[in-house]
């Protein structure tokens, strides 16, 4: 498995929109509790209807994200993309299956410790909220 340091993890976070809008600080903190995970081109992510237990920042690479009834991806998510938030707010069920399009590297944090970092600094929820609110419209649009 591949690591970044903090400042690496912090400087990707600051571009990913959920948490653009939170400090410096917060972003340290958030940084340093989350894991680097790798996928190769073509590997599953996670399936839909699966558990689920963390977000992901995608911190280089590109994944599609594929759900029922649909041709191909209905979205391709690249670098500072937020994606399983539903799962900490819906049931802790995937809603999608996630693939990678290339070998991508994300950031991953438990849903336990998000939680936590929401409650310590709830203006990070009041940045969260907006994205997971507008990707569930345009989902519903589709």
């Amino acid at each position: 498995m591949s690591t970044l340091d903090s400042a690496a993890r912090r400087q990707i976070l600051a571009t990913t929109e959920a948490f653009a809008g939170v400090g410096p600080e917060q972003q340290r903190v958030i940084a340093e509790m989350m894991r680097v995970e790798e996928f190769a081109k073509g590997e599953v992510v996670f399936e839909r209807g699966e558990p689920a237990d963390c977000i992901l920042v995608v911190a280089a690479g590109q994944l599609a994200v594929y759900v029922p009834d649909s041709d191909g991806p209905v979205e391709i998510l690249g670098p500072g993309s937020l994606l399983g938030e539903y799962g900490l707010f819906a049931g802790f069920v995937r809603i999608a299956t996630v693939r990678a399009v290339t070998d991508t590297r994300v950031l991953t944090l438990d849903y336990e410790r998000f939680r936590a970092f929401l409650f310590q600094v709830p203006e990070a929820m009041f940045t969260l909220f907006p994205v997971a609110v507008g990707r569930l419209t345009a989902a519903n649009a589709r």
